[in-house]
Formats: C-alpha cells, structure tokens, sequence
C-alpha cells in the first residue's frame, strides 16, 4: 500500500526551517520527501494537508504504559496527542524480569489492568505486546526497583556481592533482549535502599552496552544538588555515555531559588564527558502514588505490604496518628487523582481540604481510609512547583517531553490520568511557542531528540528510508482541553497519526 500525502508543511525533526512539499508513505516506509510532488507514480490515496503542518511521529520520552497496553492498546490518550511512540519502564518500574521473588507483587500493583503476569523476561513480554499490536511503539527500559525485587524481594536490604552480580547479570540478558536503558526510581521501594557501590556496578553493565541511565532522582526537593551529585558521580565512576533526568523539577517553594545550581550541576557534568538530558511534562503539579504522602516509617514500606499492614486496626489507627501530625497545610497541595476505594469515585479530582470540608471529617482520616482499601491503586496530584522554574526548564534544548503517564482509554475503565495523559504534547507546543522559540526547534525536541537519546532506529525524522511514524496537526488549533476534573478530555488539533504508514488516530474535524 502506498498514499501520498500533499500540501504539508513538513517539519522533519531537525531544526531547519520548514518547507511545503509532500510525502510519500510505501509499505509503512517514507519513500519521498520534498518540495516537489513525483510524477508517474500511482498511489492507494492522496492526502491534501490543506497547507498544515506535518511531523515526525511525537516521542514520549517519559511514560508509563508497561501495562496498560496490553489491556487497551488503542492507547488513545497518547495517539490522540500525535504520540506514536513511548519509552516506558521509567522511574524503577517495569513488567520483567519476574521471579518468584516479585512475581506476586507486580501482579498486585498491576491488578487493574487485569492482565495475567506469565513471563519472566523481556522477550516474553515483548510476545505479549506484539499480540496485541498496539497503536504506539514500545521501547521499554529496565526499572532499577523491578530488578532488585526479583533478586532479593522488597524488605530493606543491602545486595550481597552474589546477589549484586546476579542482579547485573540479569541486568545484561534485558539489554542483550532489546531494553533501551537503565531507569531508576530512588524515591520508592526498594529502590530508596539501594547504595553508589549498587548503582555504579549496575552502570557498569548499562555502560559495557552503550545505553542511558535514566533516573528519577533520590530527591527532587531538599537533595536535589546532592541527588543529582550522586548520578553523576556514579555514572563517570562507571564510564557511562549518556545520563538522562526524569521529569526534571524543583519540588518545594524552599527549594525553588535551586534552579541555577541545578542547571549549573547539569552543565558541569556535561563538561566532564556525560550527555545529559531531561525530560519534563508541562504542569506544575505532579503526580503518582498516594502514599508518598506517607512520613516514616511508612516510606520504607511498599504499597502492597502498606495495604496488609493497615488489615490490624491497631496499625490502621497508628497510620491515622501519623497523618494528623502532617501540616495541616498540607492537605490543600494533595489531590485524589483516582482510587476504587469505597464511597470516593465523585470526589476523584479534587483537594483533600476540599473533601473534607464535604465528609465533615478530617483529611487524614479519608486519606488513611483509602490507603487501607487502595494503596496499590490510589494516586494523588501535589503542588509545589514553580511556574517559572517550569518554563526555564522547558526551555533548554537538552529538555524532552514526557507525560509521565499511563495510556489509557477515553473511558475510565483503567483509571484516571492526570491531565498531562491527555494534553502534555500540545501544552508543550503551545507553551514554547509563547516563548517564542521556533516551531523547527519544538518539534526537534518531541521527535528527534528524544530518538537520539534513546537510539530509536528508524524513527524521529521525516526521511527517505525512515519509518512513516507521522502526525498531521493544524498549529493553529492545536490546544490541551484536559483538567483535574475532567483529565480525559482529547486535546484539539491533532488531525490524523499515522505508525508505520497506518492511521491509528483522525480526529473528526466536521
């Protein structure tokens, strides 16, 4: 099959200007690309662009969507965005390797999406991907957390040297079955027990392969010099190529004045030999599990032994006590994204102060409650960045998107997305523009680039020979419409997304 698709301005991923032309697509393959139409060839169909603009396939350089593809592989919050591929297994987390050490957890932590967790390895999840053929290209990463549980569980401990050389030579079958990288999630367990002599020997093997470590840093507050110093001392120590920040931010208005040591720390590192890079969503507030609400001793404990825990009421109420001795203030930053917990779906979205005010009860004692029913599942959004600390880092060149999100349906069959699930890419366009930067240099920045950090064959340019991962978007109209109460409103603007020469997204423009 082959179409050709005219009257485009093409933005072909580097930082060259556009130009009008047209693009020819033959058996999911570009096989012309220019300012001239060819001539005598035949085509399945034609595509008038009507002069709007077309672009490499948008790369999530950030998400979470292990799981949920193989539940919903449509992945529309993604393609409705003009996302066509997503490099997931951040922030520690990722579906292999699976041993009877961490089979059971993973099962639990994934229970919504009601997929039976049958493979041990990459490639065995891998087949189960492929069966699906989902509507985004997968390139996952091993996640640090997911690798350490299957040598050694998730109860605080320090790695044997059989269990560290176990643990790297599992870390070398993922890379030898295809991971594009190494991820790290040291804020949650069991990874916030993990040392440099653990982290560096695992770089060893990410550098032995060539691939990037990818971390979501020990702390993106009070430590953040200190956590970002311990990144880059590990990867020089192991003689690692490319380091790459999560979600790059400054949590904590105490914190904010941090942001030109940070971007000097990043400048520095780049000066030794590392090339580093980050991504970021375009929002202010963040997202993920309810309980790192949790003070200690509750931030030890993992989301599945927090839930049997909390089962003694004499726990359950010691959690309670723990919670009240938060700041009150505290519960106006945190909102409940989503949970199945009893009695919450209509308050999905909102403040706690907020929910309160409406039980006529304390903060703490609903957020315990859903914990106790919900801690696998439950997942809070929290205030404490800084608008222009957002915008300072969208705007350095080395800085990617990413939704940190989950794919999910427009239904809310698999959960509730933080709006950036729905409307991070058009947000990200739309706020560069505003800072005038160029549209050549936006679009690099979703497509080339994260292709290049992550060495994504075939894909992030529009050239001759590439693969024909596309997206036709009308700048004009290009608008995020998701919110916290509404978070899987589709975003405007995106007309057609094409993975490998195939439609798997056409907004109705009628």
């Amino acid at each position: 099959m082959n179409f050709i698709i005219k009257n485009a301005l093409i933005y072909n991923g580097s930082t060259t200007a556009p130009y009008t032309g047209s693009v020819v697509v033959t058996d999911g393959f570009i096989s012309f690309c220019g300012p001239e139409q060819p001539t005598g060839v035949k085509y399945d169909s034609v595509i008038d662009a009507k002069g709007n603009a077309l672009a490499p396939g948008f790369i999530d350089a950030h998400g979470h969507s292990d799981m949920s593809i193989l539940a919903a592989p449509e992945a529309t919050g993604k393609v409705s965005q003009g996302v066509t591929s997503e490099i997931c297994g951040n922030c520690g987390l990722s579906p292999f390797p699976v041993t009877d050490l961490n089979r059971e957890h993973l099962q639990e932590l994934y229970r919504r999406y009601n997929v039976k967790i049958t493979w041990n390895d990459l490639n065995g999840y891998y087949k189960e991907v492929k069966k699906r053929n989902p509507f985004i290209n997968i390139f996952p990463l091993t996640g640090h957390n997911t690798l350490r549980a299957a040598v050694c569980g998730y109860e605080e401990h320090k790695l044997s040297h059989e269990e560290l050389a176990k643990a790297q030579k599992l870390l070398d079958k993922t890379f030898h079955q295809g991971a594009f990288g190494l991820s790290s999630g040291l804020l949650y367990v069991p990874g916030i027990f993990s040392d440099a002599t653990e982290i560096t020997a695992l770089l060893d093997v990410a550098a032995m392969h060539h691939k990037p470590y990818t971390t979501h840093l020990r702390s993106e507050g009070n430590g953040i010099l200190e956590s970002l110093e311990e990144t880059f001392s590990a990867a020089l120590v192991a003689g690692l190529e490319k380091v790459h920040i999560s979600h790059l931010k400054i949590a904590g208005c105490d914190n904010w004045h941090k942001i030109k040591e940070v971007f000097n720390t990043l400048a520095h590192a780049r000066s030794m030999g590392l090339k580093v890079t980050a991504d970021r969503y375009p929002y202010t507030e963040s997202m993920t599990q309810l309980s790192v609400v949790l003070p200690a001793p509750y931030n030890t404990l993992d989301d599945v032994a927090l839930e049997a825990l909390v089962l003694d009421n004499a726990e359950f109420k010691k959690l309670q006590t723990a919670l009240h001795d938060l700041p009150p203030e505290r519960w106006q930053t945190v909102r409940l994204v989503s949970t199945s917990a009893s009695g919450m779906t209509d308050y999905q979205g909102m403040a706690f102060s907020d929910i309160a005010s409406r039980f006529k009860r304390p903060p703490a004692e609903i957020c315990a409650q859903i914990l106790r029913e919900d801690a696998t599942g439950a997942m809070g959004a929290f205030q404490g960045m800084n608008p222009d600390n957002m915008q300072k880092i969208l705007l350095k060149p080395y800085v990617a998107c990413g939704t940190d999100e989950t794919a999910r349906p427009e239904a809310y069959t698999l959960g509730r997305s933080h709006p950036r699930g729905f409307g991070s890419f058009p947000r990200f366009i739309k706020l560069l523009l505003e800072a005038r930067l160029p549209m050549p240099q936006i679009i690099h920045r979703i497509t080339a680039l994260p292709a290049e950090i992550f060495s994504i064959p075939g894909r992030g340019t529009i050239e001759t020979g590439k693969i024909a991962d596309l997206v036709l978007f009308d700048p004009e109209k290009l608008s995020d419409n998701a919110t916290f109460a509404n978070p899987h409103t589709l975003c405007s603007g995106i007309h057609t997304v094409w993975k490998s020469g195939k439609v798997t997204w056409q907004q109705d423009t009628a």
